[in-house]
């Protein structure tokens, strides 16, 4: 028993070496340019670094940001009625956004980059990829309208990812709002809100 004791924190200082080197292995390999090796492994590559670890190391922005992406949602909640009814789109990413300039160090980076992940892959051409962001945006949705609404009941949830492309260069005077929007949104799907311990990272 004496021995084992003695030996758990060199058990555990190993385990924590094997996991650091295999995190840094992966993370080496998902960021190398493109070779035959990360082509194969991709998709596990790519599961286990979006959106937690997914990192951009291009410097001076060779590609600047040329439009913005928000997350509206929408439900079908139940009213003094009886009758289920519609509401109004709600727009779920400012108010993440204002909560994350407030608090720079905190959980809302880590959830606006699940908000950015599950737009990009509901925006993808790939079935498979389309298929995963809507589940993880229905999330996003059910969540949101489950804070939002929490003493009525809701049947439906329905999100819709809205994208703003800002002026070109030379239109720079312009304002953002100037520009159109464009729409891309989701059939009503089912309510399926985010464990509660991991809601209350949730902006209100």
């Amino acid at each position: 028993m004496k021995n084992m004791k003695r030996y758990l924190p060199l058990v555990w200082a190993l385990f924590l070496a094997f996991a650091l080197l295999f995190h840094f292995f992966v993370t080496s390999l998902y960021l190398t340019p493109d070779n035959p090796v990360k082509s194969r492994w991709w998709d596990s590559l790519y599961a286990y670094m979006d959106p937690l670890f997914a990192q951009n190391w291009k410097f001076f922005a060779p590609n600047p940001v040329s439009q913005h992406r928000e997350i509206w949602v929408k439900g079908r909640i139940r009213n003094e009625t009886g009758q289920f009814q519609e509401t109004d789109w709600k727009n779920i990413t400012r108010p993440l956004i204002r909560q994350k300039q407030k608090r720079r160090i905190g959980s809302d980076q880590k959830v606006h980059r699940y908000f950015i992940s599950g737009a990009r892959l509901f925006k993808s051409d790939k079935d498979s990829n389309k298929k995963k962001g809507e589940w993880m945006l229905q999330r996003v949705a059910s969540t949101a309208l489950k804070q939002m609404f929490s003493e009525q009941e809701i049947q439906q949830i329905k999100f819709r990812v809205v994208t703003n492309t800002f002026p070109r260069f030379k239109e720079r005077q312009k304002g953002d709002h100037t520009t159109p929007l464009h729409f891309q949104e989701s059939d009503w799907l089912e309510i399926q809100p985010i464990p509660s311990g991991t809601a209350r990272e949730w902006p209100e």
